[in-house]
């Protein structure tokens, strides 16, 4: 009786490999394509929101798969999640010290903003 063999790729094996190049593939969007549509708002917003997902989303699989090794066994998982899940943590990390500062930023910029507005009445 032949025994049907392990597929050469699970799912924790993908989600271990998503989380190790997912922060690639968002600094990839960032180098390659903000460039080319700077000056267009609701498209820099779009691959803005497309980067911080693809790093969330990493860190959450890295996660996922580390849960996984208990199952599957740590052979090609564990090394690229706890990888990837420790430098998808360090951006995320890093994403939420920026939030701070970059409300400051909005709201000197809604001040001048203002005041340019107020200048060109008088």
């Amino acid at each position: 009786m032949v025994t049907p063999s392990q597929p050469r790729s699970s799912f924790p094996k993908q989600a271990a490999a998503f989380s190790l190049f997912a922060p690639l593939v968002s600094f990839s969007i960032g180098i390659f394509v903000q460039p080319q549509v700077r000056g267009i708002r609701l498209a820099m917003m779009v691959f803005g929101l497309l980067q911080m997902l693809m790093i969330i989303s990493g860190l959450v699989l890295g996660i996922i798969a580390l849960i996984a090794t208990k199952r599957h066994g740590r052979e090609g998982i564990f090394g690229k999640a706890i990888t990837g899940t420790c430098i998808n943590g360090l951006l995320v990390l890093v994403m939420l010290l920026c939030i701070p500062g970059l409300m400051k930023a909005v709201e000197r910029a809604k001040a001048l903003q203002k005041q340019r507005m107020e200048q060109g009445q008088q």
